[in-house]
């Protein structure tokens, strides 16, 4: 497996390969962060953290590339929007910078023993519905091209756009073979897909300007 030295985002929000995902300078050494993997487009490693402020990373993460800047609030460096592209594991942290660096290794979902196809249908079929009945709900979060083609890909596009506690979707992350992940994100998806089916049906309320006359 390929390893590599990266600089660490620790997170409240779990990312997945494939999904858009904003970075602020908010954090200790975060602008400094930002700035070595701007100006040495060097990727960095997005880690779940239960609490910012003291909590342990996770030791498993999304490695991310940064795509573009948001208009930051105060100076050029304060945010960027990335896209997740591998999962890995850390294999060591450092601490020698002013940010937190790890040496990492890249962990692609084992395919082998594969999904068989009942299993990679079923939850392409839910997917889609899914997609569908929130289409006009969410906004882009998705880049899809940047996904490794193979059996894992709808387990992790599914596993991205479930709306899962934290605690979850890193469980989901964590999964080591494509079939665990694709049969814990149908679980998943026969509960989601039908909620989220009758809440496209649903009429919106009017707005409160539309209920009141002004007669």
């Amino acid at each position: 497996m390929r390893t590599l030295r990266v600089p660490i985002y620790p997170s409240q929000d779990i990312i997945f390969p494939g999904q858009l995902h904003p970075v602020f300078a908010d954090t200790q050494g975060g602008d400094w962060l930002l700035r070595v993997c701007r100006e040495q487009r060097q990727p960095l490693g997005v880690v779940w953290v239960q609490d910012l402020t003291c909590g342990a990373v996770a030791n498993v993460g999304t490695l991310a590339y940064m795509l573009d800047d948001i208009p930051g609030r105060g100076h050029d460096f304060a945010n960027a929007l990335v896209v997740g592209q591998y999962r890995f594991q850390m294999l060591q942290i450092h601490q020698d910078q002013l940010y937190l660096e790890a040496t990492v290794q890249l962990w692609p979902w084992i395919e082998e023993p594969r999904p068989g196809w009942m299993l990679v249908e079923q939850v392409g079929h839910y997917l889609r519905r899914y997609v569908e009945a929130l289409a006009s709900v969410w906004p882009a979060a998705l880049l899809p091209e940047v996904l490794l083609p193979g059996v894992s890909t709808l387990g992790v596009l599914g596993a991205a756009l479930l709306p899962l506690a934290a605690a979850e979707k890193q469980r989901l992350l964590e999964t080591p073979t494509a079939r665990g992940l694709l049969s814990s994100v149908l679980d998943y998806m026969r509960v989601y897909v039908p909620l989220a089916e009758r809440l496209a049906k649903m009429s919106p309320e009017p707005m409160l300007h539309e209920r009141i006359s002004l007669n």
